[in-house]
């Protein structure tokens, strides 16, 4: 037979966890909570701008501002149109006042010519000279001397005329015109320039003269450093020229000063201060010849030169020609049949050449017209 049961024994360990159960079903809804405490304050943000929105409607006109701050003074307007005469009557005449004091004894009249004068000077450089004080410079151009239109028809000018100095040089500057048609220059229609000079003469500078014909359309730069430039002036006094006749520069006369050079202000080594030179008389081509009158200061060359003239036609220049001759006065105290030689090289025959000088009064360069009305 089983025996009796036994006391009980001591707790045991826990056991080990066991699994976790699976999910129960959804419980009943529960009961509404209580109502929640007020939140804090949000932030505001201000967003970008939005696009602009349409114009609206013109506004009605604003009040009337207050009075702005006075302005600066204005420009000077125009001058308005004359006004109406007055209404006034013109006064009487005055009567004559009396006679004023006499006045300081006025200085001596001075005997100078008054009348104008138009004159040219000629360089014998490829430089145009220069017109004298209290005279008007009216142009320059290149030293004309004569035309040979066919052998017979000759015309000239005088060196110390105004026409003897062309503004432009052009060799056919000329046209020949019958009842029916002109035409132009050709070859046989001459024109003759005065040529320049050489600074230092010497018995070999003709040689150094270009032989043959300078041409216009291949060597014209050439051909116009060969021609002579001049000035045209418009004076009111009259210059004098006096010729020695010997191989001595003379003197001004009593009363009279030597005139200034025409080419003082162009660079020179032997050139002076006063108008001194030699007594030119003319210069002669093909049986023909021009000469200069002996009492213009034209006929005072300030160079002695045996190229006194380029011969040119409507092609070109020359400027050594055998034909060509020019002549000078000549030394009074040289007797050429005592000489033992009658024909001398063109540079040693410049002390057989007469010399002179260009003079005027002294006070004519210091003529000054004020208010002067003709």
């Amino acid at each position: 037979n089983p025996g009796t049961n036994g006391l009980p024994g001591d707790k045991g360990e826990q056991g080990r966890a066991g699994s976790a159960g699976r999910d129960g079903n959804p419980g009943s809804p529960g009961m509404p909570g209580r109502q929640g405490d007020r939140g804090s304050d949000g932030r505001t943000i201000t967003g970008p701008p939005g696009p602009a929105g349409d114009a609206g409607e013109k506004g009605s006109m604003g009040l009337k501002g207050d009075t702005g701050a006075k302005g600066i003074p204005g420009i000077k307007g125009i001058m308005g149109p004359k006004g109406i005469a007055g209404a006034g009557v013109r006064g009487e005449k005055g009567q004559k006042g009396a006679p004023g004091r006499a006045g300081a004894p006025g200085e001596a009249a001075q005997s100078i010519q008054l009348n104008p004068y138009i004159v040219a000077f000629h360089s014998q450089k490829n430089v145009a000279p220069t017109c004298f004080d209290g005279m008007t410079e009216l142009w320059t151009g290149y030293s004309f001397m004569f035309v040979d239109a066919d052998s017979k028809s000759k015309w000239s000018q005088d060196l110390g005329k105004p026409g003897s100095c062309i503004p432009e040089f052009y060799p056919g500057f000329f046209t020949q015109c019958t009842i029916d048609t002109c035409y132009s220059a050709n070859e046989g229609h001459k024109t003759t320039w005065l040529a320049t000079a050489p600074e230092f003469l010497t018995d070999d500078s003709p040689n150094r003269l270009p032989r043959g014909k300078l041409k216009m359309t291949t060597r014209r730069e050439e051909l116009l450093n060969l021609i002579s430039r001049c000035v045209v002036c418009d004076t009111i006094f009259k210059m004098v020229v006096v010729h020695s006749m010997t191989n001595t520069v003379p003197d001004c006369p009593d009363g009279y000063v030597s005139a200034a050079s025409p080419n003082r202000f162009i660079p020179s080594a032997t050139r002076s201060q006063d108008w001194i030179g030699y007594s030119f008389w003319e210069v002669s081509l093909d049986n023909y010849a021009i000469g200069v009158l002996t009492d213009e200061p034209a006929s005072c060359l300030l160079y002695y030169s045996p190229t006194a003239v380029a011969e040119c036609d409507v092609e070109g220049c020359k400027f050594k020609t055998n034909d060509q001759k020019t002549s000078w006065l000549m030394d009074s105290e040289k007797d050429p049949y005592t000489e033992e030689e009658t024909r001398r090289p063109f540079a040693e025959a410049r002390n057989y050449v007469s010399r002179c000088r260009v003079c005027h009064r002294p006070e004519a360069t210091k003529i000054v017209f004020k208010d002067l009305q003709i």
